[in-house]
């Protein structure tokens, strides 16, 4: 049996367009994946074209990202489970950072899914080993310890 990945922290991105209720994205990231929106650091910024957005950054200490973690596996579809499952090297960096992009729109409607636009990136730091173990296997044990 695999073992449980351990985390290092991990770092939540999320851009927040003028014409979106941002105090209901940032509710429904707390209700959901139980981040507080004071965690959220804000910064102002320009989109494409000349709107407004603001780029908000959360950064989580090892054991909130190991929380996180199990909470957005388990509550991700069977389909989006089988899918980061079958193709987790997709979603590793060759540090072995974990990436999941979260629907946006969908957590405003009480559901995790996994989307690649306008999402909430999420990054999983692994901690750091002497001797490195196979990451894709670590990360599949987060998976079946939902099933």
């Amino acid at each position: 049996m695999a073992e449980e990945p351990r985390f290092s922290a991990a770092e939540v991105d999320l851009v927040l367009h003028a014409t979106e209720a941002g105090e209901r994205v940032l509710k429904s990231v707390s209700d959901l994946l139980q981040i507080p929106p004071e965690r959220f650091s804000q910064m102002p910024a320009e989109g494409h074209f000349k709107n407004r957005i603001f780029l908000l950054k959360a950064n989580l200490p090892s054991q909130d990202a190991a929380a996180l973690a199990f909470r957005v596996t388990s509550l991700l579809n069977s389909a989006d489970r089988d899918e980061l499952s079958t193709n987790l090297s997709r979603y590793l960096d060759e540090k072995g950072s974990l990436y999941l992009r979260i629907d946006k729109q969908r957590l405003c409607q009480g559901k995790v899914s996994l989307s690649e636009s306008d999402s909430i990136r999420i990054r999983f730091k692994p901690v750091k080993r002497y001797r490195p173990t196979g990451s894709v296997d670590s990360y599949r044990g987060l998976l079946s310890s939902i099933e």
